[in-house]
């Protein structure tokens, strides 16, 4: 090298093609790293080193001073630029464009230019990295979402649990309040399903709970909700619907549980159901609802099953 300016623009040259090639993330530490290295393979003593890296050099080409300083500030820039990967897809533009037009004014020489295109590929590259890490959070936040959904169903049928049910109705019942749009409710309950469990066994017992709920959804519309309200007891949410229809909806359960035969090996047995109904009445609340649907399905039990009782 003829001096030491030549000798220090190659060694940034140089730096900066290396983090390039080697596609590292483009932060102080990187750039110190890298820097380090090439300066001590180009001969530079660790107190020549020194010195540049702490400020006590006089160096005598402007440029190669407003390099170094653009270079550190670009990797201060992506270093802040990672601590919110949201915001960083806009800002980083901005913030790179800027830079590389204060750059592209300064009279430098077309190689050193040439690599400053690198590392404008480079933050390109890191935008891109941003872009997939954005994607990657949102597809975390999906799971988490479907976690969710999963801790407020039954694992043996699917269907909603009771602590799910709850905010439905407290939803029904404000939008009852608030724009009078009136719910029903269904409570259904599987006719002597204990004898099902202790003559056919468990697992004859769940393949019938599993395909009445299957049949509840089957029946249903999309915006009710049906739940295992426990055991072999079950609800049905309808919104906007009044208490005919709902009654519509409960002898179409009926009738089509009627119609199924369930097996057990060479045995065949069929499965009834009791039902309760009400809909929603003014001055109503989360218990007061319940309860009235429980004591419909009560009375049901009390006429003999495999009815339909309405309060």
């Amino acid at each position: 090298m003829k001096n030491s300016s030549e000798k220090l623009t190659a060694i940034i040259k140089e730096s900066l093609y290396r983090i390039t090639k080697k596609n590292l993330a483009f932060t102080p530490f990187n750039y110190y790293k890298v820097f380090t290295e090439t300066a001590l393979e180009y001969g530079m003593d660790e107190q020549e080193l020194h010195k540049f890296l702490y400020g006590s050099v006089d160096i005598e080409q402007e440029n190669v001073k407003k390099l170094k300083q653009k270079i550190l500030d670009i990797a201060r820039n992506v270093k802040d630029v990672t601590l919110n990967i949201e915001e960083s897809i806009k800002k980083t533009e901005d913030e790179h464009n800027s830079v590389f037009e204060t750059i592209d004014s300064l009279n430098i020489d077309s190689s050193v230019v040439n690599e400053i295109e690198k590392i404008k590929y480079v933050n390109m590259s890191l935008k891109a990295e941003l872009e997939a890490a954005r994607n990657v959070l949102e597809k975390q936040k999906e799971s988490i979402d479907s976690l969710k959904e999963l801790s407020l169903k039954d694992y043996l049928t699917g269907l909603y649990l009771r602590r799910y049910m709850d905010r439905v109705i407290e939803d029904g019942l404000y939008n009852f309040k608030r724009y009078s749009k009136v719910f029903s409710i269904i409570m259904l309950d599987l006719d002597d399903f204990k004898k099902v469990n202790d003559l056919y066994g468990h697992a004859a017992g769940d393949v019938v709970l599993k395909d009445f709920a299957s049949m509840l959804q089957r029946i249903t519309r999309q915006s009710d909700v049906c739940i295992r309200y426990g055991g072999d007891e079950f609800i049905v949410v309808l919104p906007e619907t009044d208490i005919e229809s709902a009654k519509a909806v409960a002898k179409k359960i009926q009738s089509t549980l009627n119609s199924v035969t369930f097996k057990k090996g060479s045995v065949e047995f069929k499965c009834s159901v009791s039902i309760g109904i009400t809909s929603v009445k003014d001055k109503d609340t989360l218990e007061s609802i319940l309860e009235r649907v429980d004591e419909a399905l009560y009375k049901t039990k009390e006429a003999g099953k495999a009815g339909i009782t309405v309060l």
